[in-house]
């Protein structure tokens, strides 16, 4: 029996896995060699040709040399690519231009390069797999494009001068005849280069349409900072209509402009929209803001009130020549609640208004007269005449009509305990309308023969004695600027418009009310009230500083030749005491007056010699 040690059965097993693995081994090592081999070959045999199956944009170039990769490129490539249209789109309108036009065509030398160097770089493994591509026909080689010389951005331009429209900033403000609109616009502009980056993008030699890139530009003042503003601003210049009762007043847009303030002001983030991505906007955004300038409103809404006020007419009294008098029945009126029409007016103005124009009824409120009816009627038995004064003018219908018309304004007028009365108040304006004409007045010392209304002051100046004769407080009084003897000495009172004004107070408990009569030659006023037991004294005039009229002083036209009056200031004082001889007023007129003349007399013509 046979005796097999341990040894020699590992050395039998060892030689079985010999004879199996090792041709698994070998039989792969040899096929890679042989790979590598004809790799190795392969390079060799293209080294300066392009694999086979190689394609650049569907051409074959597969084992052509460079050279001939190139000239196959330029004819059935290059040439055909030169003829193919591009036709750009944006907003439905189209251009329409060639490869050719726009010097745009293929990089060939650079597709060449290409085409020969592919599959023959990285390791073994890489290129055999470039090799397996080119076999089965996916070499396929992409190409660039370059565009020579400017006809591709000339085409731009002309592209870009029918796309391209500048922003305009919108803007607001107020002209003479109303608002001035400048409507925000966003611009456009062609993206040349991203324009130009999809002209140099394709891959083919087909026809082919591109979108033109076009961004938005936008303004500095867009219409989100400024279709709110515009919207107030326009409700707040619809023509406006408001009536109180049968009274009606209009404002046109310009007139409400003038009550807004419109300002552009830095907008803040988050209070304008985000613009589109891609949109050229301003480093600084603005916005605009339309408010009411609430004085102006107060001033407007004044304004308004007296051309829609009916004021109360306070009752008068009327005096016959043979002292007897009558009442005139007061009325009473209504007044714009001017308070209520301001809020009123700030409240809606900037509101949208639904018609091309705006009625509003303004808020109004009852006016009373301050002196009754039956208050006159009350009165009436207990007044009497008071006092009376007459002054004298020479004759002139011119003087006559302003002197009769100035007087009658204050026919019949009851100033109440404790009521100031005003020379120009009560008057009111002194037109050619209203009856008045040019006549002489005193203007700066000297006589102005053109002046509306001139005369007046014999009106104040017959007023001013007549009541400063009852004790009553006189607020404001002036001299003429040179002396008129008709009047008397130092106590006449001189009006002008604007700045001199006669003034004086009812300082009793009782009524008072003028009546005046006017002659052709004289102008008188009566004063009605009831006794007051006031006692009434005046100095003797204190006259000082007279002045001779300097042989250089024009000639005054109202002055005959050769008549002066000197200059001189004088003095008098009133004293008013109440019943119980207490004085209540004690008053110190001043009054300047100036030299005047009429020049010299004209010398006596020498009669001839005999």
């Amino acid at each position: 029996m046979a005796v097999i040690t341990r040894d020699a059965q590992r050395k039998r097993t060892r030689s079985r896995l010999r004879a199996i693995f090792v041709p698994l081994l070998v039989v792969p090592l040899a096929v890679i060699g042989i790979a590598v081999a004809i790799a190795f070959a392969a390079d060799q045999l293209y080294a300066d040709r392009a694999l086979p199956g190689v394609t650049v944009a569907g051409v074959s170039v597969g084992s052509l040399s460079r050279d001939a990769v190139i000239d196959r490129l330029q004819s059935e490539l290059a040439r055909p690519w030169s003829e193919s249209s591009i036709v750009a789109t944006y907003d439905g309108r189209s251009w329409s231009t060639t490869n050719g036009a726009l010097g745009v065509r293929p990089d060939v030398a650079a597709a060449a390069d290409t085409a020969i160097a592919f599959g023959k770089s990285g390791g073994a493994v890489e290129r055999l797999a470039a090799w397996a591509d080119a076999l089965r026909g996916d070499a396929r080689v992409a190409f660039t494009l370059q565009a020579q010389g400017g006809a591709l951005d000339a085409w731009l331009g002309q592209v870009s001068s029918d796309t391209d429209r500048a922003a305009v900033s919108g803007s607001l403000a107020v002209g003479p005849t109303g608002l001035v609109v400048t409507e925000p616009v966003v611009g456009r502009q062609l993206d040349r280069v991203s324009t130009a980056a999809s002209v140099l993008a394709a891959q083919s030699l087909q026809d082919r349409k591109i979108d033109l890139s076009v961004r938005e530009v936008y303004p500095a003042v867009d219409a989100s900072g400024f279709a709110e503003a515009l919207a107030k601003a326009r409700a707040a210049t619809t023509p406006l209509t408001v009536r109180v009762e049968d009274r009606v007043v209009s404002e046109d847009a310009a007139g409400l402009a003038s009550l807004l303030v419109i300002d552009r002001v830095l907008a803040k983030p988050g209070e304008l929209s985000t613009p589109p991505a891609g949109a050229i906007v301003p480093a600084t955004r603005y916005r605009y803001t339309v408010s009411l300038d609430e004085a102006r409103v107060t001033d407007w809404v004044k304004a308004l009130g007296v051309k829609l006020d009916r004021p109360a007419v306070a009752a008068k009294y009327s005096a016959s020549k043979e002292g007897t008098l009558s009442v005139i029945a007061g009325v009473n009126g209504i007044r714009l609640d001017q308070d209520k029409m301001r809020s009123l007016m700030l409240a809606e103005l900037l509101t949208s208004a639904t018609t091309a124009s705006r009625e509003l009824a303004a808020p109004a409120i009852p006016d009373s007269t301050a002196f009754t009816t039956d208050q006159a009627k009350e009165w009436l038995p207990k007044l009497s005449k008071t006092s009376t004064f007459t002054t004298y003018f020479p004759p002139s219908r011119s003087r006559f009509a302003n002197i009769s018309t100035g007087a009658s304004q204050f026919d019949g007028v009851v100033i109440m305990p404790g009521q100031s009365f005003s020379f120009w108040n009560l008057l009111g304006p002194v037109t050619v309308e209203r009856g008045y004409a040019y006549a002489g007045a005193i203007i700066q010392n000297r006589s102005d023969e053109n002046v509306i209304g001139g005369g007046l002051c014999q009106v104040s100046t017959t007023m001013f004695n007549a009541l400063s004769k009852l004790g009553y407080q006189i607020d404001e009084r002036h001299a003429h600027g040179y002396l008129i003897d008709r009047y008397p000495l130092g106590l006449d009172a001189a009006v002008f418009d604007p700045g001199v004004d006669f003034r004086w107070t009812n300082d009793t408990d009782v009524p008072v009310f003028l009546w005046s009569w006017v002659g052709d030659t004289f102008v008188t006023f009566d004063v009605w009230s009831m006794p007051t037991g006031r006692t009434v004294t005046f100095s003797d005039a204190l006259q000082k500083n007279f002045v001779d009229v300097p042989p250089d002083q024009p000639a005054d036209p109202a002055f005959p030749k050769g008549v002066s009056v000197k200059g001189r200031d004088v003095f008098r004082t009133r004293t008013v005491s109440d019943a119980s001889g207490k004085a209540i007023h004690q008053d110190f007129f001043a009054s300047h007056y100036a030299p005047v003349w009429g020049g010299p007399l004209p010398t006596p013509e020498t009669p001839p010699a005999p």
